[in-house]
């Protein structure tokens, strides 16, 4: 039989995700859980981490910082990288280094020697967030990305937020470490699993190899009754982007949604950051809180984090996605300046605890869902790393602040007001990306699926 070209668009462009493709959506948002877990675990246990190795509580703002500066590097080198090489392999990699940092962290005796780790559990960390990000929005149909991309980011939300409500309980049952065996632990054991079941993108394949076989193979589990001839070609209608994936992110009319999508990732993480990072030891130092009900009080974001995402799908089909992120970072840095309150009202804790989630981690779904959708296959990961590391950039500058205003005796005012700013800075962001986009400005870049 002679061999012929097919589109790949017919498939992964079907509304109907069929059980592979959610197979593959619940594979990574198990991946985002157990990263999200071990990214935020240090930020849940600062206290009790700081005690055991003999040092002052914002003394962790040295590893919050470093921390973010891996994550920065690691943005601005992998995923570029994948852009060339494909995704697939630097997810695996990335997992199991990160994986084998967060149980190595349970060895350090001084600050030192666990900054260091931590820097470079976090650059790995980097590098494969944004591919896991970029290889499930090739395989989801257009008229869903938006929406099934902002919902993968409660799985990441809800392993951070479980950190916070299952960390306490294993200091009391064993130690801090434990909490930190766990998480690393079930992520490496993740790893063959994901070796056995995730594909490599088409649309990054047929970039590479238009007669790449392995495309026929992965749309024939996609769709089972798919038939083509072994020596055929594959094609795509998707434009693809020449030469720099960085240059790209400004061609062809993209430059200013770029700097949009910038200013907010980067004003928007660096406060998730902060509050991520501090909030425990905020509650517990400046509301006169338990460290274990601090702890408890900012994990209850769990739900904020899980609900979040759906409010902003709601949202966006009335308002599209940059109006309702715009909306919703104005309200949100509302809560987070009336945690000053929660000394006088400790019960106050819980909802801003579960508004920090709604509103705080719910736009940042919401963001990372936009870059992901903003840019096509040949350049996405590099648009994704670039603005999330942007993000990493000023999430360096949101923990030292924070460590150091508190170091200062900042009023609890000063001190919710001074980290929650970039938020309005963010929301401004993305109502002129919105107002941009209703009169056409850029067009061709703010587009179709936001």
């Amino acid at each position: 039989m002679a061999s012929g070209s097919y589109s790949i668009d017919s498939v992964l462009e079907q509304e109907a995700m069929g059980t592979y493709r959610w197979m593959l959506y619940a594979a990574c948002g198990v991946l985002m859980a157990l990263e999200g877990y071990d990214a935020y675990v240090v930020a849940n246990l600062a206290p009790i981490i700081a005690e055991s190795l003999g040092i002052p509580i914002p003394s962790m703002g040295f590893v919050f910082t470093a921390q973010a500066a891996g994550m920065a590097v690691g943005f601005y080198t992998i995923p570029v990288l994948a852009d060339r090489i494909g995704r697939r392999g630097i997810i695996l990699v990335g997992a199991t280094i990160f994986g084998l940092l967060t149980l190595a962290s349970t060895t350090v005796e001084t600050l030192m020697s666990f900054t260091i780790i931590r820097f470079l559990a976090f650059a790995a960390l980097g590098g494969t967030l944004p591919n896991i990000v970029a290889l499930i929005s090739e395989f989801m149909p257009d008229s869903r990305r938006g929406q099934l991309l902002t919902w993968l980011f409660i799985a990441h939300g809800l392993g951070a937020s479980l950190a916070g409500l299952l960390g306490p309980s294993f200091v009391a049952l064993h130690s801090w470490q434990l909490a930190f065996w766990v998480g690393g632990g079930l992520l490496l054991v993740f790893v063959p699993f994901l070796y056995t079941f995730l594909p490599e993108s088409c649309r990054y394949l047929i970039g590479r190899d238009p007669a790449d076989q392995r495309v026929g193979h992965t749309l024939r589990r996609i769709q089972p009754n798919f038939a083509w001839v072994e020596g055929s070609s594959f094609f795509t209608a998707e434009l693809s982007v020449s030469g720099s994936p960085i240059a790209g992110l400004f061609r062809d009319g993209r430059a200013m949604m770029t700097i949009l999508l910038w200013m907010g990732m980067g004003a928007a993480l660096c406060v998730t950051a902060t509050l991520s990072s501090w909030l425990p030891s905020y509650l517990h130092l400046l509301g006169g809180l338990e460290s274990a009900t601090a702890t408890r009080m900012s994990s209850v974001s769990a739900f904020g984090a899980m609900l979040g995402p759906l409010m902003l799908t709601f949202m966006m089909k009335r308002f599209g996605m940059p109006l309702s992120l715009g909306l919703t970072l104005c309200v949100a840095y509302g809560a987070m300046v009336s945690l000053t309150f929660v000394e006088q009202l400790p019960w106050l804790g819980w909802v801003l605890g579960f508004a920090f989630g709604l509103f705080v981690i719910g736009a940042q779904a919401g963001l990372n869902s936009l870059v992901a959708s903003s840019y096509p296959t040949s350049i996405r990961s590099t648009g994704i790393g670039y603005a999330g590391g942007i993000g990493r950039l000023t999430s360096m500058i949101g923990p030292g602040v924070g460590a150091a205003i508190l170091a200062a005796g900042w009023s609890a005012t000063a001190i919710y007001a001074t980290i929650s700013a970039p938020l309005l800075l963010a929301a401004v962001a993305m109502l002129i990306f919105h107002f941009a986009k209703r009169q056409g400005v850029g067009a061709r870049s703010i587009g179709a699926h936001t």
